[in-house]
């Protein structure tokens, strides 16, 4: 019984540690409460470091990423033409392991990841009334977890989901 539970606590750490994601507010954004009824767009834009790191990071697509959050905006009814406000969201830091990394080290070979901060402009104004950071990772690995497609396109889903659920908050709260 005891080596079977030495056994498993590894692989149940390594599954806990696998994937994770999350929305901060910076402790200057933490008292602005701009009331966010719907979106009238957003834009999805790469910071000069995450430009640096695309040609160590090719099988990143910014476009999968916009279409990723297109969806979870439209199933939350975050954007509507009569929108008050306009989000842009620039990726500041971009990590995809190699597919052999991936699969044949897991965790082992750090994590794929993908951060950036959402900034929240008054329509038609640049100045900015909200900040708030989107943080996504994925470490597992083997054969399944390590595949290009399966690791990429969580980490899309999961930063338009984290992203969407930020903003129906902030929205069905007013807070």
């Amino acid at each position: 019984m005891r080596k079977t539970l030495w056994l498993g606590m590894p692989v149940v750490m390594a599954t806990l540690a696998g994937c994770a994601s999350g929305v901060t507010v910076p402790d200057a954004h933490r008292d602005t409460k701009p009331a966010v009824r719907a979106l009238e767009g957003f834009s999805v834009e790469l910071s000069p470091q995450a430009k640096a790191q695309l040609p160590s990071n090719i099988q990143f697509d910014v476009d999968a990423l916009t279409r990723a959050m297109d969806r979870a905006f439209a199933t939350r009814n975050l954007v509507a033409a009569d929108g008050d406000y306009r989000l842009k969201v620039v990726i500041t830091d971009i990590r995809v392991r190699s597919t052999f990394n991936a699969v044949m080290w897991g965790f082992m070979a750090g994590d794929d990841h993908v951060n950036g901060d959402g900034f929240i402009h008054p329509k038609g104004d640049d100045s900015r009334v909200h900040e708030f950071k989107i943080k996504t990772s994925y470490a597992l690995g083997g054969f399944a977890g390590g595949q290009d497609s399966t690791r990429m396109d969580w980490m899309y889903e999961e930063f338009a989901k984290k992203t969407a659920d930020y903003l129906a908050k902030k929205r069905d709260t007013r807070s």
